[in-house]
């Protein structure tokens, strides 16, 4: 269970920081604001990304040994 939810926090906030910086720069561009703007896109992507990746990360890892499993 501690692999699983440490597994999912660290997921969870290398994805969001990389996603919520590429989109808060492809829609408001690189200017003074943009640390600001991306830290609070990143804390509301943080928030929904963490628990979903621990939860969602079983799921992930049953289909892709299905997909990789030889028949």
């Amino acid at each position: 269970m501690k692999l699983r939810i440490l597994t999912g926090l660290l997921m969870g906030t290398m994805m969001s920081v990389v996603i919520s910086g590429i989109i808060t720069f492809i829609n408001t561009g690189m200017d003074a604001g943009f640390p600001l703007r991306w830290a609070r896109a990143w804390f509301v992507a943080w928030c929904i990304a963490v628990p979903m990746a621990i939860v969602l990360s079983p799921i992930a890892r049953a289909w892709a040994e299905r997909l990789t499993t030889p028949k």
